[in-house]
Order: C-alpha cells, then sequence, then structure tokens
C-alpha cells in the first residue's frame, strides 16, 4: 500500500509550512512565544499527517480554544488552508499541462521505476491517500501511474480510512507480514503495524528529495517504521524489503 502525496507525488510539496503559517497568524495573539507555538502545532500536524485534512484542523481549534481563543469550525479552517495552498498546486498542474515539468519532476525520485518493478513481479498495488477520492484519481491519471494500482481509496467522500483497508486486506486472506506499505505520515505506519505489516517510512527532505528529513525520520521512525528511505533510487531497495531480485 502507497500513500500518496509526499509518499508519490510532491504535487502538494511545501504543504506544511503554507499550513502552520496559517495557523500562526491566529496562534501568535494568543500566546506569548511564536515558537513554542509553531512547535506545538507542527506535532500536532506531524500527527495527523495522513488522514483527512479535517483532523489536523481540528486539533488547530482545539489549540486556539485552550488559549482563550474563539475557533471557527475546523470545516472552515480546511477550506481557508486549500484555498491558500491549491494556488500552488494548480500552477504545478498547469506547468504539467503546458509541458515546462514533467511528470517525473512532480514525483519522488524513483517512483515510476519501483511501481514498475513492483507490477512486473505480480505484487498487488494499492494506493490510500486522506485527500478527497475524486482529487486523488484525477491526478494519478495526470501523473500517468493510475495503471499500476489495482484500486484507489481517498476520503470523502467515502467513509474510507487507511487501517479500513489494511484491516480488509487481512480479512480477505492476506497475512499481516505480506503487508508492506510505503507512506511520509505517522497514520499509515502506525496502522500498518497495528496490523503486523511491514512498514516504510518515506521521510524525504521535500522538495529535493535527496536527504532523509530529520524532524520526519524522528516522526516515522517513533511511528513504528521498519526502514527509513528518502526516496526510491536504492537499486537494492526491493530485494532489501520485498526479496525482489
Amino acid at each position: 500500500m502507497f500513500d500518496f502525496d509526499g509518499t508519490l507525488t510532491l504535487l502538494r510539496a511545501g504543504w506544511m509550512p503554507v499550513m502552520l503559517d496559517m495557523m500562526m497568524e491566529t496562534l501568535a495573539r494568543l500566546g506569548p512565544d511564536p515558537v513554542v507555538l509553531r512547535e506545538e502545532a507542527e506535532a500536532y500536524v506531524a500527527q495527523f499527517t495522513g488522514k483527512d485534512t479535517v483532523h489536523q484542523m481540528q486539533a488547530f481549534a482545539d489549540h486556539v480554544r485552550a488559549l482563550g481563543g474563539c475557533p471557527r469550525p475546523a470545516n472552515d479552517y480546511k477550506t481557508e488552508f486549500f484555498g491558500r495552498f491549491d494556488q500552488t498546486r494548480n500552477a504545478r498542474v498547469d506547468a504539467l499541462n503546458r509541458g515546462s515539468l514533467r511528470a517525473d519532476d512532480l514525483m519522488v525520485p524513483g517512483s515510476r521505476a519501483l511501481l514498475e518493478r513492483l507490477r512486473a513481479a505480480g505484487i498487488r498495488i494499492f494506493l490510500a491517500s486522506g485527500t478527497a477520492h475524486e482529487v486523488i484519481c484525477e491526478e494519478v491519471k495526470l501523473l500517468g501511474i493510475d495503471c499500476y494500482f489495482e484500486a484507489i481509496h481517498g476520503s470523502a467522500p467515502a467513509c474510507f480510512t487507511k487501517r479500513t483497508l489494511l484491516e480488509h486486506l487481512v480479512a480477505s486472506g492476506i497475512p499481516p507480514a505480506g503487508i508492506l506499505t510505503f507512506g511520509d505520515g505517522r497514520v499509515e505506519i502506525e496502522d500498518t503495524k497495528c496490523v503486523g505489516g511491514v512498514a516504510v517510512g518515506v521521510a524525504t527532505d521535500e522538495p529535493d528529495c535527496i536527504e532523509v528529513d530529520p524532524k520526519k525520520r524522528v516522526w516515522l521512525t517513533h511511528a513504528g517504521a521498519d526502514y527509513i528511505i528518502p526516496n526510491y533510487l536504492e537499486a537494492d531497495l526491493p530485494a532489501i524489503v520485498l526479496g525482489i531480485p
């Protein structure tokens, strides 16, 4: 199972600083130490990365309330965040459509080659994301990788979680040890370990995706990742993780 944003695609690279900047516009007025407030916000943003964005916004609303503020509904914050960051995402899509960017420029290095290698080995591949289902379906086609996945699962409007998919796979007869997840968020790593699978933490330093991001390493290691990688360029990765020659 693959997560999508930050694990395969870079269409939304840089989303976390934008989200934190938006939160700090409110939080900085409610507390004396903006550095501490931003660190607190970053902690719950990281905690819920991989789930529907509304979970991060609910944690933000709770933070505002705890500081004595009067928060707006979580869905309002979610709408505001997407309104801000979609300008960046849409500019990248436009560049791709114009031909000034290639699809692989908007993917974690080595993604397509790994997907091709897995498919050639006969491995079933699933995509699961906290982003809306219709958006994910549109973007995998745009990147030309929809053909690799047996099924694609996004969030709303369906009532979906990554844990639900993983439990369904186990219930369908796949042994837990036969489940391997690639993800850059705590959620998919924790869910995979809960069902007994193997988890690879994609701790890439966006947008260059060359080195391991030290903060992501800590978050994903604490979540239980069995491996930490910066990208998929390591030639021996399938052999190390999957035993594929």
